[in-house]
C-alpha cells in the first residue's frame, strides 16, 4: 500500500483529483446561478452534475497513464507498482529483495532543449555540477564523469545504459533555459524495470538553480532510502546566479580537453569571478586552466602569472578544500617553483586523499624534476582513484618500463589501451585517447595497430601541439627518427618534460633534437 500510494504522488493523482473536485464545484456554483437565468430546464444542471461524477474517475485514470512534458501530454511508461515480495517456503533461505541490492547510479547529460540549442555548455556543467552533488551521497556508487558524458547523444534505451554502466538507476533529464528562466525536469528511472522512482519539473527563475540542484539530489536521497554523508552535498560556493552561469559554461568547455576549450573556458571562469570576486570553485578551475595553459600549450609567463594569482585566490577563499590547493600546486609547478608544489599537493592530500587529480599533478611536478620512481607512483595512485581514466595509466607505463618494472609497465599499458578503446567508442573523435593509447600498443609490439591509431590522430589534429609531440613520442619508439623530430618540430611542450621523457630516448644526441631543445623555455 505505501509504494502504491507513493505512485499515486508520484504521478500526481492526488493534486489532479483535488483540482477536479474545486473545479466541479465552482462549475455547479455557476451553472446553478446561470442556467434558470438563461432559461435552462431544471434536469440541465443535473446533467452538470452527472457529467461531472463520471468525469471524475476518468481524469484520475488519465492522470495515471498519462504524463506531462515539455513536449507535451505523452503516455507514462512507469510500470504499476510492484507487488509486496512473498516469503518463500521456511525450508528455504528467502530470496534477497530488490532493496538489498548496490545502491548504483548513473547520471546521463542533460539535453539542451532551449530555444535556440545554444546552451549545450550550459547544460554540460549542470549536468557534471549533479554527478558530483550525488559522489556525496554516503552508499551511493555513482558511474564517472567520462563513462557518463560517452553516452552524450547516444540513442540507447535505459536498461542497456545501465548494463553498459554497471548501475541499478539512471538519472536522465532535460534544460530549457530563456534568458533568466530555466525549465529542468529530471526523472530517476530503475533500470531494470524501467519504472520511475521520481520525477520533477523546475519552472524557475535562474537564481534558483542553487536549490533545484539540491533538491534533486536530495529526493534521490529519499527515493533510495539512502543518507548525505557528514560533509554534506557539493557546496557551489556562489549564490550570484549570473557568476554561476558562465561557470558551468566553463566547465562545460574544460570537460573536454585542447588549447581551443581550455582558452574558451578561462574566458567563462573569468567572467565568473569577475560578477562574484569570492567565488573559490571558479578562482581554482581558472587557476588550473591558466596552469594547464602554461605548462602544455605555449600559454607563456603570462598564463604562469595568471595561473599564479588565480591561485593563490582560490587558496585564501577556500583553505579547506582539497582541490584549491592541488590547482595551486600546479600553478606552482608551471613556475618551476617545486618545493612550494610538494607542500600545496601534501596538503591537498591530508583534506582529500581520495582526490585522483592530486596525484596526477602531483606525479607531473615529479617528472619535471626528473624524479620518475616517485613520479610513477603518484600517476600509479591517480589511476587507483580513477581506474576507468587512460591518461594516468599511460603516465606511469612508461616510468615503469625505463626503470626496469617491466610487469607493472606492460599491465599498466594493457590498461591504457582497454581505456582507451572504450572511450574511443562513443568519443571517435578524440585524438588525445588514440595517441596515448598508440604510445602503449608500440610497447606492447603492436606496430600496425599504433601506427594506424597515430596516423588518426594526426589526421584529427595535425596542427595540435601537444598532439604531434605525443606522436613524435610514438614514431620514436618505433625508431623512426626522421618521422618524430617532424613532429616534434611544430609541437608544444616544456623543456623539462621533453629532458625527462623516456620515450624520446632514441632522439638524443641527434643536433635535431637539441636544436628543439634549446629553443624551449
Amino acid at each position: 500500500m505505501r509504494r502504491f500510494l507513493a505512485q499515486l504522488r508520484q504521478r500526481n493523482v492526488f493534486k489532479v483529483g483535488l483540482v477536479y473536485l474545486v473545479a466541479g464545484w465552482v462549475a455547479m456554483q455557476i451553472a446553478d446561478v446561470m442556467f434558470p437565468a438563461l432559461g435552462l430546464p431544471d434536469w440541465s444542471l443535473t446533467l452538470v452534475a452527472a457529467l461531472l461524477i463520471i468525469g471524475f474517475p476518468i481524469a484520475l485514470v488519465m492522470a495515471w497513464a498519462l504524463e506531462l512534458t515539455p513536449d507535451g501530454l505523452k503516455l507514462d511508461k512507469r510500470a504499476s507498482p510492484a507487488p509486496e515480495p512473498v516469503s518463500p517456503p521456511e525450508e528455504e533461505p528467502p530470496a534477497a529483495a530488490p532493496a538489498d541490492k548496490p545502491k548504483s547510479i548513473a547520471v546521463l547529460p542533460f539535453l539542451d532543449l532551449s530555444p535556440g540549442k545554444d546552451n549545450e555548455h550550459f547544460v554540460d556543467g549542470l549536468t557534471e555540477e549533479l554527478l558530483n552533488s550525488l559522489a556525496q551521497i554516503r552508499g551511493l556508487k555513482v558511474s564517472s564523469r567520462s563513462s557518463s558524458f560517452a553516452l552524450k547523444g547516444k540513442d540507447i534505451d535505459i536498461p542497456s545504459v545501465a548494463n553498459k554502466l554497471g548501475v541499478v538507476h539512471v538519472l536522465e533529464g532535460s534544460v530549457r533555459k530563456a534568458g533568466d528562466r530555466v525549465r529542468i525536469t529530471a526523472q530517476l528511472i530503475h533500470a531494470e524495470t524501467d519504472s520511475h522512482l521520481w520525477s520533477e519539473t523546475y519552472d524557475r527563475e535562474l537564481d534558483d538553480i542553487f536549490a533545484i540542484q539540491r533538491d534533486i539530489a536530495t529526493q534521490i536521497v529519499d527515493a533510495l532510502s539512502l543518507t548525505i554523508g557528514p560533509q554534506g552535498l557539493e557546496d557551489a560556493t556562489t549564490r550570484d546566479p549570473r557568476a554561476y552561469d558562465y561557470y558551468l559554461r566553463g566547465r562545460g568547455y574544460v570537460i573536454y580537453t585542447g588549447s581551443r576549450n581550455t582558452k574558451n573556458g578561462i574566458r567563462m571562469f573569468t567572467k565568473a569571478v569577475e560578477s562574484d570576486p569570492l567565488f573559490v570553485r571558479a578562482w581554482s578551475d581558472l587557476a588550473w586552466s591558466y596552469a594547464i595553459l602554461a605548462l602544455y600549450h605555449g600559454g607563456g609567463r603570462e598564463a604562469v602569472a595568471e595561473a599564479e594569482r588565480a591561485s593563490q585566490q582560490a587558496v585564501v577563499l577556500g583553505p579547506e578544500r582539497a582541490e584549491t590547493h592541488a590547482t595551486r600546486g600546479l600553478a606552482l609547478v608551471a613556475a618551476d617553483r617545486f618545493e612550494e608544489a610538494t607542500a600545496s599537493f601534501e596538503q591537498a592530500i591530508r583534506i582529500d586523499p581520495g582526490l585522483a587529480k592530486t596525484y596526477s599533478y602531483y606525479g607531473r611536478a615529479l617528472f619535471h624534476q626528473g624524479l620518475k620512481e616517485r613520479a610513477a607512483e603518484m600517476f600509479g595512485k591517480a589511476a587507483e582513484a580513477d581506474p576507468e581514466h587512460y591518461e594516468y595509466p599511460a603516465l606511469a607505463s612508461q616510468i615503469w618500463l625505463e626503470c626496469g618494472d617491466t610487469e607493472r609497465g606492460m599491465a599498466a599499458a594493457r590498461r591504457v589501451v582497454a581505456n582507451a578503446e572504450r572511450h574511443l567508442q562513443d568519443y571517435p573523435d578524440n585524438p588525445r585517447p588514440l595517441y596515448l593509447g598508440a604510445a602503449a600498443l608500440m610497447n606492447l609490439g603492436e606496430k600496425d595497430k599504433a601506427y594506424e591509431w597515430a596516423e588518426r590522430a594526426l589526421e584529427l589534429a595535425p596542427t595540435d601541439g601537444p598532439t604531434r609531440y605525443n606522436l613524435a613520442c610514438v614514431y620514436a619508439l618505433a625508431g623512426d627518427k626522421d618521422k618524430a623530430l617532424e613532429c616534434l618540430e611544430n609541437s608544444i611542450t616544456s623543456r623539462s618534460w621533453m629532458e625527462n621523457d623516456p620515450e624520446l630516448a632514441s632522439l638524443r644526441g641527434d643536433p635535431r633534437f637539441q636544436a628543439i631543445l634549446d629553443g624551449l623555455e
